[in-house]
């Protein structure tokens, strides 16, 4: 080797040595790629995308690229190992990645191959700590979102696993972890354990789960460990969750939901439902039939309640036996609390009825 190529090798691998720490320094070095670019990029240096996915409005985005993308061992780790973008999700090309990759909310971590297959992905804040274990599972085929897919669908079921993929999808805000958590508990002996109740709490959705009739049958426990207002608001999500996934379900099938969620009052929320239901329906004779029926086995000691359905028998009902009951209706609301809105349904009644 000559003196001028040791020279010249020597500077380089000065240099080198330099740059390449200058660039771990700086943390998480961006590139600017065109997506179809990132890919054919990716491809080629056999390396995985790393997006970091965000809205120019997301307060956590921007302290995550002032606090924790500048970390040198983040930098060293992701810039050996990722083609790393940012991406404005409302602007531009982010638009298309965004609905191609179902990203909702800000920030999202997306990790995707050359090919364009989602291989994992986390939402929310994350330390430079977190983050740098997030960009191992992502490299781990074992352990990223994609390969535990694989793993679940060729019918692994141990409860590590099961535990493993439940925690991922969480933490990717993926709404199918509620189908997840009740296959998992009704792999579990019992369901009393902090963490499986903590479970049931967070994740479960289906009414007819076996966690939800846990948490029914032993709501005392349930609203001692996490508070009465939690409890009923999981049960009310549960039950409002399920219609709205199920717009589809007939009459029956919703009066057996209302029975399921709420055993206690199940019967009188059902009754209810059904004169709702007709209503919405313009079904006005099974309404008043339902109304009277409901009012009938449910006596109302609300005056507010018993003078609006006087008021809607006295706009829809036309039934002159009907309207003589719905009479009946506001009389008890001014039994119990005198009030001209009261007097003014009565009157409109009346008037109805010739009783001018």
């Amino acid at each position: 080797m000559s003196r001028i190529s040791r020279f010249t090798w020597l500077f380089l691998t000065i240099f080198n040595f330099f740059y390449i720490n200058h660039i771990a320094a700086q943390g998480i070095q961006f590139r600017h790629f065109e997506w179809e670019d990132a890919l054919t990029q990716a491809k080629t240096e056999n390396k995985v995308i790393f997006v970091d996915a965000i809205a120019s409005w997301c307060g956590p985005c921007r302290i995550m690229s002032k606090e924790v993308f500048p970390d040198s061992a983040l930098g060293e780790f992701f810039n050996r190992h990722f083609i790393n973008l940012k991406m404005d999700m409302e602007k531009a090309e982010g638009i298309k990645v965004s609905n191609l990759y179902k990203v909702w909310a800000y920030p999202t971590l997306l990790f995707v191959d050359g090919s364009g297959k989602e291989l994992h992905r986390s939402v929310g804040y994350l330390s430079a700590l977190e983050m740098l274990a997030l960009g191992r599972t992502a490299l781990d085929p074992t352990s990223n979102l994609a390969g535990m897919e694989i793993q679940y669908a060729a019918g692994k079921r141990n409860r590590d696993l099961m535990l493993q993929f439940l925690k991922a999808k969480t933490a990717a805000y993926d709404p199918n972890a509620g189908d997840l958590a009740n296959d998992f508990l009704k792999t579990e002996e019992s369901l009393d354990t902090p963490e499986n109740m903590e479970l049931i709490l967070q994740h479960v959705t289906d009414p007819y789960s076996r966690g939800f009739r846990y948490l029914l049958m032993n709501r005392n426990d349930f609203e001692e460990k996490y508070g009465k207002r939690e409890v009923k608001v999981k049960i009310l999500s549960v039950f409002e969750g399920y219609l709205q996934a199920h717009p589809e379900l007939q009459l029956g099938e919703v009066q057996r939901l209302y029975g399921t969620v709420y055993p206690e009052k199940g019967e009188e929320l059902a009754s209810r439902y059904k004169v709702d239901y007709y209503l919405k329906q313009r079904n006005m004779e099974q309404f008043a039939l339902s109304a009277l029926e409901h009012f009938k086995r449910f006596p109302s000691e609300d005056p507010d309640e018993l003078n609006e359905m006087a008021w809607l028998f006295s706009e829809e009902v036309r039934n002159p036996e009907y309207l003589e009951t719905a009479l009946g209706l506001v009389h008890n609301a001014i039994f119990i609390h005198v009030s001209t809105y009261f007097q003014y349904t009565l009157a409109i009644l009346w008037l109805k009825l010739g009783k001018k």
